[in-house]
């Protein structure tokens, strides 16, 4: 089936194995050309074999390459049959402006692993709404490579790619409302990301789909203000209430002139006026530890007396 209805899924990717090719692609910022063969290396004693196009890197002023080389790029890779899985090197800002050419290719008949996040929070919400591809919010290539988050997180990348367990279980799970203590297990996809990303989606073509699902948010380096405003304009868009339940994940917090650092009681007041369940979970996000989890596969989060989050691979 390459139809998609109701924004249901309609594909699952294939797993990894030794000797597949990983596409490297670049649709935000840029970052120092060397990178490139951290990745390379890294992937190489993954015994995976890696895709980087020769002018990944141009001369622009705030990407990483013109919006038509990101595009192509961005093409070639979700199009590519001899890879299983494109890989984001880091995000920053510009995977929005592919978009509207994004918008113009056929959906292939099979998807593959999709990573990234941040700013990838814009591909990850098209390729689930549009194509109906599950994708995986998990550390950059940047991130891996140069070791910028913990091992533990890359190797529990490494270990999603590579199929090497049945499920994702997630337990460090805090409930920030009274709905949320409330017994009860919720089976429904994940969608969501980086928070301003998920409000840049507002009011275009690939607006952000929460309906029946799981929103999951994070975001790093923003006051409390401004939290709690684009938390607000989500709210009265409509993308909250029709939600089945909130999921936080983590909030670094900026802090404010004054010394102080508002954003997790910005974070209780606002779960504490929501009509649905508002829970957070640590370690997904921009802190040093960035655990992958899959977008828009069917997950079961179990809150009352115990709290957890279960995705069946």
């Amino acid at each position: 089936m390459n139809k998609i209805e109701n924004n249901e899924l309609i594909h699952s990717f294939e797993y990894l194995k030794s000797g597949d090719v990983v596409d490297i692609i670049a649709p935000s910022s840029k970052s120092h050309p060397s990178l490139l063969n951290n990745i390379k290396a890294l992937l190489d004693a993954w015994g995976l074999k890696c895709h980087i196009p020769d002018d990944i890197f141009g001369d622009n002023l705030l990407y990483a390459n013109s919006d038509e080389n990101r595009f192509i790029q961005l093409k070639q890779a979700l199009l590519n049959n001899h890879s299983k899985a494109v890989w984001c090197l880091l995000g920053g800002y510009g995977s929005t402006k592919l978009i509207p050419m994004l918008s113009q290719l056929q959906p292939p008949t099979k998807s593959k692993i999709f990573i990234g996040f941040s700013d990838i929070t814009a591909l990850h919400i098209f390729l689930q709404c549009k194509w109906g591809w599950p994708t995986v919010h998990g550390p950059s290539g940047y991130q891996a490579a140069l070791k910028k988050v913990s091992m533990s997180s890359v190797n529990l990348l490494k270990d999603l790619l590579f199929h090497q367990f049945k499920k994702l279980v997630y337990d460090e799970i805090v409930p920030l409302n009274m709905l949320a203590k409330k017994d009860e297990v919720i089976d429904a996809p994940i969608i969501g990301g980086n928070l301003h990303m998920i409000q840049a989606s507002l009011g275009t073509s690939w607006q952000i789909n929460a309906d029946n699902k799981i929103l999951f948010i994070e975001e790093i380096n923003e006051r409390a203000y401004r939290i709690d405003r684009v938390l607000s304009q989500l709210n009265q868009a409509g993308i909250i209430e029709k939600s089945r339940a909130i999921l936080f994940g983590d909030f670094i917090d900026k802090g404010e002139p004054d010394g102080r650092f508002l954003v997790k009681e910005t974070l209780q007041e606002f779960s504490s006026q929501c009509a649905i369940p508002v829970l957070q979970l640590g370690n997904i996000g921009h802190g040093p530890t960035n655990n992958p989890i899959l977008l828009g596969q069917t997950a079961k989060l179990t809150k009352g007396d115990t709290y957890h989050l279960e995705i069946v691979l």
